[in-house]
């Protein structure tokens, strides 16, 4: 019998926690009702058991390590970007895993040995890569989606600040064990609540406090990765000169490469306290202008994150009114930045001497603190209003940030208005460095018919505007199967080389074949 399951994210009994005007001037500027048109739940038919592929798998893992259940397999055929999560709204069958694998470590090396040419790999941490990070490509016969959750050895070295982790730990667990002993490896991506170590690292993940932490590779010292070719080690040393380490060619390589077991990373004390500052600016543009001049005198808070007036008008939509409240929103009003203003929340673990713009004081900034995981709650219910969600991320020296800001949101307003659909388009800054800063751009629209068309037309026009003006192709969220057609084109004759090194380790194309053609 088909069973019924939540597909949304997280916790299905969680809600945003927003004010109705939030919700209600979305749906005015999107031109839909208030009503729901999905509930979130999907339909998965029972799936048949492939006795080739058990015997094969057999002659590795035991029967508790191999599952066939049809809604393990489900599970772990989709991760949460935007396209899935069209096919899951409309009831569409797409491809599913034939059976999901939970080795420990030392059995990979034999399940890569032991697999046929006719089987592929997808490495599966906590399914939520917004890139198509984990689908299943129909190239091999069979697909085989590596759970990585029995990866889960864990050593730190309090005298040299250094972590032994297995890539399966995910990353509450993670930050739980290291703040027993006042330490913190400090990567808090929004997806943190699910997200794996494996993850981070396979992504060249970056965390909301990377200002003072950097990227995952910034925080990786060595990595043990296992390919069909062997296994390849780092020494566990803080520095060496002496050509390249596994993990500078693992580290972003969204396990094509090999498959990353365990990592070393460097620890830091945790922070005793925390200072918060919130600063609203009369554009988006006076803010940025405001964080290139902190940055590039040397100047480096935990968190600085500048939304633009859109994304600030939106959340200060979202707070419930109240008394307190209403002068807050009342004040804005008479400094006239309540539906233009651009506001920058700060974070920093000593005061922090920012002063530019009106200052807000700590509170915004510590309701963002604390809710700082729960954004994705609030597509939930975008989605089931049948509006579609999508975010892309980019980087850009200060010099062009303008530029590119300002063509990208010109480029998706014109393909909007191109394609006849509404929608709306936003942006944050909030990963800076002394030579520029992170863009991250949401978008949602409303279509009923021709979803996905719509989709990938909006994600073009963002995606080669932002390209064009000299932004990355992505700064975080990684390639996946969705920019497999520019990422070629982005990386122009290096390709070739990232090619060879699949050739290299991977001859067989085994292992995600669905991200480098």
């Amino acid at each position: 019998m088909p069973e019924k399951i939540y597909v949304l994210w997280g916790d299905k009994n969680k809600k945003f926690g927003a004010d109705e005007n939030l919700f209600n001037y979305i749906y005015k500027k999107l031109g839909t009702k208030n009503e729901n048109v999905w509930d979130g739940y999907y339909f998965i038919d029972d799936l048949n058991r492939n006795e080739d592929l058990y015997r094969i798998l057999k002659n590795c893992l035991s029967d508790e390590k191999i599952s066939f259940d049809s809604k393990e397999r489900f599970i772990h055929s989709i991760g949460r970007g935007s396209i899935e999560y069209i096919w899951l709204l409309e009831n569409k069958k797409f491809r599913i895993v034939d059976a999901v694998v939970y080795p420990n470590e030392d059995e990979i090396e034999c399940l890569l040995r032991n697999i046929v040419n006719d089987c592929e790999l997808i490495t599966f941490g906590g399914g939520t890569s917004v890139t198509g990070g984990v689908l299943p490509t129909g190239k091999k016969k069979f697909t085989i989606s590596v759970d990585t959750k029995n990866f889960n050895f864990l050593s730190i070295d309090k005298e040299s600040m250094i972590l032994e982790a297995g890539a399966g730990f995910k990353g509450p667990d993670l930050e739980n064990e290291l703040n027993k002993s006042d330490l913190t490896l400090g990567n808090f991506p929004e997806s943190f609540e699910y997200s794996t170590l494996g993850g981070w690292i396979s992504t060249n993940a970056a965390g909301q406090e990377s200002n003072r932490y950097g990227k995952i590779k910034d925080m990786v010292m060595g990595v043990r990765l296992v390919t069909p070719t062997g296994i390849y080690t780092d020494h566990k040393v803080p520095a060496e000169s002496a050509f390249f380490k596994v993990s500078d060619i693992s580290v972003g390589s969204e396990g094509t490469f090999g498959i990353i077991t365990r990592a070393w990373l460097k620890l830091h004390k945790r922070p005793e306290n925390l200072f918060f500052k919130s600063l609203m600016f009369k554009s988006f543009i006076e803010g940025i202008e405001s964080l290139k001049k902190e940055f590039t005198a040397g100047k480096s808070p935990i968190v600085s994150r500048l939304s633009d007036e859109q994304e600030t008008y939106l959340s200060i939509l979202a707070i419930k009114d109240n008394f307190l409240t209403k002068i807050f929103k009342f004040y804005l009003k008479r400094r006239n930045v309540l539906e233009n203003g651009s506001i920058l929340i700060l974070m920093d673990d000593k005061k922090i001497s920012m002063n530019d713009g009106i200052n807000l004081g700590s509170i915004p900034a510590k309701y963002w603190y604390q809710t700082r995981f729960d954004r994705p709650y609030m597509y939930n219910e975008l989605l089931k209003h049948g509006i579609v969600a999508e975010t892309i991320e980019t980087s850009s020296s200060w010099s062009n940030v303008e530029k590119l800001y300002k063509d990208v949101i010109s480029s998706f307003n014109e393909e909007m208005e191109r394609i006849g659909v509404k929608g709306l388009i936003m942006c944050h800054a909030s990963h800076e460095y002394i030579s520029g800063t992170a863009l991250y751009f949401t978008f949602i629209f409303y279509s009923v018919n021709e979803r996905e068309k719509n989709l990938n037309l909006l994600r073009d026009a963002v995606i080669t505007s932002m390209i064009n003006a000299g932004g990355s192709i992505s700064h975080h969220h990684g390639i996946g199967t969705y920019l497999t057609d520019q990422f070629p084109l982005y990386k122009g004759n290096a390709y070739s080389i990232i090619k060879s090194m699949k050739e290299k380790l991977d001859p067989e194309n085994i292992l995600n074949p669905g991200i480098i053609k």
